[in-house]
């Protein structure tokens, strides 16, 4: 996917999920663990020839590091192994943001495809113990008829609905119906009359499905997201922030002329900044 997503879309999926998960709690996995405070950035940097990128990294409100990864094979050394890494540099790059990470929780969902697997690794001074959730034991087809209801009569879903959607084309057991089942959840998910749900379960339905979907369908609903009225609020909230920032650059500039006994025209003319925005700042100066 590197090449295939541009940034635009990355920051549609991103800021959908983040409002997405934000003070939810993952029970409907099966998960007992405190509710989440935030979503973190996937890609952890590290100082070796790669990337490490995990499908799904939380701070939960106890400041627990919650890190969430999805398995559609068992390869258990190096599943583990890389389950370590995650959790040593997602430690890490909390630890640069201030964050005090207080412990650390791995849940690995299976798809469809495992039944069963290992769920400890214990090399003697390094142990690791995951939480496990299996979706083959889910009811595929129950699950999508009464999200397919719900939307019928125009409702609103509720938190275990949207992460529903999303865990949806997980727990079909084949790469081929997995990819059926995530065209039939899209083509529902645009049926929401809600437009924030809407974009926020075709967001997690993407991003949850990366490792199996058809790239190229991937990229025609990426393109898709990005004429909906949510994606657009997204885009023009980046356009804002840019032109606040710039506003902010030109006030520090006029502040420093001002200090510097420049002539408030030739200020004005400098800055593009009106009379009164260079009063408001000769009075901060004055106070």
């Amino acid at each position: 996917m590197k090449n295939d997503i541009s940034h635009n879309n990355k920051d549609i999926l991103m800021k959908a999920l983040n409002q997405l998960y934000e003070n939810k709690s993952l029970a409907v996995y099966g998960l007992d663990i405190p509710p989440i405070k935030r979503m973190l950035n996937t890609n952890f940097p590290a100082v070796i020839a790669k990337e490490l990128r995990c499908d799904g990294a939380f701070l939960l409100v106890d400041d627990t590091l919650y890190i969430q990864e999805y398995e559609s094979s068992i390869d258990a050394e190096n599943d583990f192994w890389k389950y370590n890494q995650y959790a040593y540099f997602g430690i890490k790059q909390l630890k640069s943001e201030g964050v005090k990470v207080k412990r650390v929780i791995i849940g690995v969902i299976y798809t469809g495809d495992i039944i069963n697997a290992p769920s400890v690794w214990d090399m003697g001074a390094i142990k690791i113990e995951v939480k496990q959730v299996f979706l083959s034991k889910l009811d595929t087809d129950s699950i999508f008829i009464n999200l397919k209801n719900k939307i019928n009569l125009g409702e609103m879903l509720s938190d275990e609905e949207m992460l529903n959607f999303i865990i949806l084309p997980l727990t079909q057991p084949q790469i081929d119906k997995k990819q059926k089942l995530i065209e039939n959840a899209v083509d529902l998910a645009k049926q929401i009359k809600d437009d924030h749900q809407q974009i926020f379960a075709i967001a997690g339905i993407l991003t949850a499905s990366d490792k199996f979907i058809d790239k190229n369908y991937s990229n025609s609903i990426k393109e898709w997201m990005k004429m909906t009225k949510v994606a657009q609020l997204f885009e023009e909230e980046k356009i804002e922030a840019v032109q606040q920032a710039r506003t902010d650059s030109k006030k520090q500039f006029a502040r420093m002329m001002l200090l510097d006994g420049e002539d408030r025209l030739k200020i004005m003319k400098c800055t593009e900044l009106s009379g009164s925005e260079i009063n408001e700042i000769q009075a901060s100066i004055d106070t």
